[in-house]
């Protein structure tokens, strides 16, 4: 068949719809929860009387050192995953965003409402709903 130059155009994509389809705020929000991790441990570090509530509870000994210090690790760790686009840190994102919002609207009936926890809870379900939307930019991985 006869082919018609018009049709055959090559159509580029903007720098936004390369942005989107190459996941690149994916990547971004990984670096960004590098940083987080690390932030975490800095703080954790500076502040060894520092007691993270988790259900309201907080909790003394090796058991309080390994609840404050495996949260910069969760973080490196799906930072990591959404660098890479791994379909494991999108369901340990998901799951680790369900279980921070349920620790923490325990510990806001155990101790009261607080504005600025909620605001945060707030702030991650909207977040949590972006990643959910944008669930394909994740790729299956081996691990």
């Amino acid at each position: 068949p006869p082919s018609v130059p018009f049709l055959e155009m090559n159509i580029q994509k903007g720098p936004l719809q390369r942005f989107i389809s190459q996941a690149r705020d994916i990547q971004i929000f990984g670096i960004l929860l590098l940083l987080a991790g690390t932030l975490d441990f800095v703080w954790i570090a500076n502040y060894p009387h520092y007691a993270l509530k988790v259900f309201g509870t907080t909790f003394s000994g090796w058991a309080g050192e390994f609840v404050k210090y495996q949260h910069p690790f969760i973080h490196w760790v799906l930072g990591y995953g959404f660098f890479k686009k791994n379909l494991w840190a999108f369901w340990g994102y998901l799951i680790y965003l369900a279980l921070g919002c349920l620790s923490e609207v325990v510990t806001q009936v155990i101790e009261g409402f607080h504005s600025t926890r909620t605001a945060m809870i707030l702030v991650s379900l909207l977040f949590g709903c972006y990643i959910f939307l944008r669930r394909d930019a994740f790729l299956s991985s081996s691990l």
